[in-house]
């Protein structure tokens, strides 16, 4: 019979490994949005188009709310082109996760031309006049959150979040969401709707995985600030 061994260095390898071939865990729960944000749009209306007037489409009431787990370890997410396309007066999606370096393609399926930009960051993404049937291609290189807008029509936005982050999902229409493989630790949940960070908590992720009931405060709900 032969005998199997192990030299010291490939023991050494394999204890140093192993750690990060620990099972990881999921990170799963509910987002209950408050009736102010159930929305999904903050302007309302009706536009003029071509001599005609358009309603603007609904949007979905959760469709633009993700939440993103910062940590518990040092991850980094591989930048890749997302595509974001505006139909029917309305970006779907409405909000994109990517990592620095990214590439975000808007495409215009519109009959009109739309001006988009990055309000008072002209150095993240100028203004541009994006004509129908065209695709605009920008580059987002730096973390942080980004709310692209249409100058002619306010009501066009969408959300870029730039993170380092590979941990993130898209809460569905019962405002459920789940994060896979995630490393045991602490982290940080935060949750961005209406194009702004609506609220976060502090979590720790165990071997079991975690299991989240989450009840974003509205505006009535927050304690009035001192004068």
């Amino acid at each position: 019979m032969r005998h199997r061994w192990f030299s010291p260095l490939f023991l050494f390898v394999l204890l140093a490994l192993a750690p990060s071939l620990v099972a990881a865990a999921t990170v799963h729960g509910t987002v209950t949005l408050p009736d102010e944000l159930k929305s999904g749009r903050r302007f309302l209306g009706h536009w003029r188009v071509e001599n005609t007037t358009v309603a603007v489409q609904p949007a979905p009431a959760r469709g633009d709310t993700v939440v993103v787990l910062v940590g518990p370890k040092p991850q980094v997410l591989a930048p890749k082109n997302t595509q974001v396309d505006i139909a029917g007066m309305q970006a779907n999606p409405a909000t994109v996760v990517v990592g620095e370096g990214a590439v975000v393609e808007f495409r215009n399926s519109d009959k009109v031309s739309h001006d988009l930009r990055v309000p008072g960051r002209p150095d993240i993404m100028p203004p541009e006049r994006l004509s129908p049937g065209t695709v605009r291609k920008q580059r987002f290189g730096i973390s942080g959150e980004y709310v692209v807008r249409c100058t002619e029509y306010p009501h066009i936005e969408v959300s870029v979040i730039v993170t380092s982050s590979p941990f993130f999902a898209a809460v569905d229409e019962k405002g459920g969401f789940r994060l896979l493989d995630v490393p045991e630790g602490p982290a940080t949940l935060k949750i961005w709707s209406n194009g702004r960070w609506v609220d976060e908590q502090a979590v720790e992720v165990t071997s079991k995985g975690v299991e989240l009931t989450i009840k974003v405060p509205g505006t009535a709900d927050k304690e009035p600030t001192e004068p």
